[in-house]
């Protein structure tokens, strides 16, 4: 049951990547402003279940780095007040799966940037 709800989790996330992505650098990236808190809401849940596998976990991050590198500033103040997105980012940078420890890093920088515009 945990593989086929990783599984799933991992479906969403893939989906949620490709919106943030395509949207970037778009005029019509102010349309997915509403849509940030329920996916960090989504990535806090996952994150609180503590139920990921390490696949879940690399595409978990690189949606957090997505939605900061898409929406940039608008997600900065988001992101902060996100219950577990800096647990999550620490996690993850100190994970010994080099993939999610790339995407976390990768993930760290974009952060950055959207905090500090």
């Amino acid at each position: 049951m945990i593989e086929y709800a990783n599984s799933l989790q991992n479906g969403i996330l893939e989906a949620y990547s490709g919106i943030l992505q395509g949207f970037k650098n778009s005029p019509k990236t102010q349309f997915l402003i509403s849509y940030a808190p329920h996916i960090l809401h989504f990535l806090d849940s996952l994150y609180l279940e503590k139920d990921m596998d390490d696949v879940v976990m690399k595409t978990a991050i690189g949606v957090l780095g997505d939605l900061a590198d898409t929406l940039g500033s608008s997600a900065g103040p988001l992101i902060q007040q996100s219950l577990s997105s800096k647990d999550f980012l620490d996690e993850c940078l100190s994970s010994e799966d080099d993939m999610v420890k790339e995407s976390a890093e990768w993930a760290k920088l974009a952060i950055s940037r959207a905090i500090s515009v």
